[in-house]
């Protein structure tokens, strides 16, 4: 008697569904995370601008306080150079009230080492005096007093200094003050005088 040979057992079928699940779940787990990804970039780019930003504001800021704190020390600097200033004056009138013969006293060298010293202490604060004598008239510098008729030198020449000035670096500490050369009258009415003439 023959037997039957079994039947082969049908192969179990995947479901569709749950693969059609994990193949369109995977490109949008992809697509997140690329977003994810381009978010943090983004807030990466904008954090590096605002740390460059505050680095350039704090720069300036440490920029313009130093400007002011020199403008600040330039001029303290000034206003006591200013109080320096009228003591040697002071020495200068006391040097320039010598008569000739007592000049090579001790007191009278004990006061010019004095106004040199001074002088020193000036220079290592960066105070320069001012030079005017047969120099043009410099208002920025000068302080004309008085003017003096003068046919050998041109009009406002500087040619007598009542009160030395000085100053530091292109500030102005204190004006010279001076005597200014004019014309001769007699040399416009000359001239006016030939014009007429011709």
């Amino acid at each position: 008697m023959s037997q039957k040979t079994p039947a082969p057992e049908p192969l179990p079928q995947e479901d569709a569904s749950s693969g059609a699940g994990e193949s369109t779940g995977a490109p949008e787990g992809a697509v997140a995370l690329a977003a994810e990804i381009a978010r943090l970039e983004g807030e990466v780019r904008q954090l590096k601008e605002r740390l460059l930003q505050s680095h350039a504001d704090l720069d300036n800021q440490a920029k313009r306080f130093g400007r002011e704190r020199q403008v600040v020390r330039d001029e303290i600097t000034a206003r006591v150079a200013r109080e320096m200033i009228e003591v040697l004056d002071n020495l200068d009138l006391v040097l320039q009230s010598l008569p000739e013969g007592e000049r090579a006293t001790p007191l009278a060298q004990g006061v010019a080492l004095t106004r040199v010293v001074f002088l020193e202490k000036l220079r290592a604060f960066g105070i320069e005096p001012i030079e005017p004598l047969h120099q043009p008239f410099n208002p920025f510098h000068h302080e004309a007093l008085f003017e003096e008729v003068r046919a050998d030198v041109a009009p406002g020449t500087v040619v007598g200094e009542i009160s030395r000035g000085y100053r530091m670096g292109a500030q102005l500490v204190r004006a010279a003050k001076v005597r200014v050369a004019k014309a001769p009258a007699g040399d416009g009415a000359a001239d006016g005088g030939a014009a007429e003439a011709s």
